[in-house]
């Protein structure tokens, strides 16, 4: 999955419960247990604040991290 500006702001015009289901989503499909995320009201206005602030260098290296993660992850199994 790559997030590049268009997906950023896809992610930004979804309402708070929207955007809280996709967090998970991301979450569950990387292997961590949404659970264990605490999402509400005050976690989701911090991710929609911390995306909204996010620069083009910002995603290439979120991107990167992501990536890494997916072959690390792959490589475990």
């Amino acid at each position: 999955m790559q997030i590049d500006e268009r997906m950023l702001k896809k992610l930004l015009a979804m309402d708070d419960a929207q955007l809280g289901l996709m967090i998970q989503k991301i979450a569950a499909e990387t292997g961590i247990d949404p659970a264990e995320l605490g999402i509400n009201p005050q976690s989701i206005e911090s991710v929609r604040s911390a995306l909204g602030s996010i620069g083009e260098d910002e995603l290439e290296g979120i991107n990167r991290l992501y990536e890494e993660y997916r072959r690390n992850k792959r490589n475990q199994h």
